[in-house]
């Protein structure tokens, strides 16, 4: 009998380890029909089977969609908001639950418009948020923010504060760097 390959996807709902593969009808049924023999650690893991059904159940309900929706939907405009009143030239990606400020001037299109970042503009608005007590993404630029159905209107509204302070300084530092590289051209 030959091998298979088939797509593992490990999962763990509140640190119960859970794993579980897929493959094709015609493989599945090997298993099934105990012609192959699968075995492993995670299988049937009743603790986390129950945190998995409680998780799809009891937590991502219709009204945790709708309000984890309109908080992102306040996020978004929000920054949106902010970064024309601030002069940033930036754009907010978002889709869904998640979102990003994009320090372009306009959308990206390609692989090349995407590796013309400025890092370090990024690592300032990343600290600022941090030491304004807002994990606003994980660190690196190339990362998103996620709206979880633990985050609140608060949440939300602490969020948007810290980056109304923060902007004005951003777009500074945007101007500054965007003088400076056209006067080096020149020369």
């Amino acid at each position: 009998m030959s091998c298979f390959s088939a797509l593992p996807i490990f999962k763990a709902f509140g640190g119960a380890p859970l794993g579980a593969f897929g493959a094709s009808r015609a493989v599945m049924d090997l298993i099934s029909q105990h012609k192959v023999f699968h075995g492993g650690t995670y299988n049937t893991n009743r603790i986390s089977m129950a945190a998995g059904l409680a998780t799809f159940r009891e937590v991502l309900t219709r009204e945790t969609y709708a309000h984890v929706d309109k908080l992102s939907k306040k996020l978004t405009e929000g920054y949106r908001k902010i970064v024309a009143k601030s002069g940033l030239q930036a754009y907010v990606a978002s889709a869904g639950v998640n979102g990003a400020l994009m320090l372009y001037p306009k959308e990206i299109r390609n692989y090349r418009d995407w590796t013309t970042i400025d890092v370090d503009l990024w690592r300032q608005y990343w600290f600022a948020m941090v030491n304004r007590g807002v994990l606003a993404q994980p660190y690196w630029w190339d990362e998103q923010w996620t709206i979880s159905v633990q985050h609140t209107e608060a949440d939300i509204d602490k969020h948007l504060a810290a980056f109304e302070d923060v902007a004005p300084g951003l777009a500074k530092a945007q101007h500054e760097r965007g003088a400076a590289a056209v006067s080096s051209a020149g020369h």
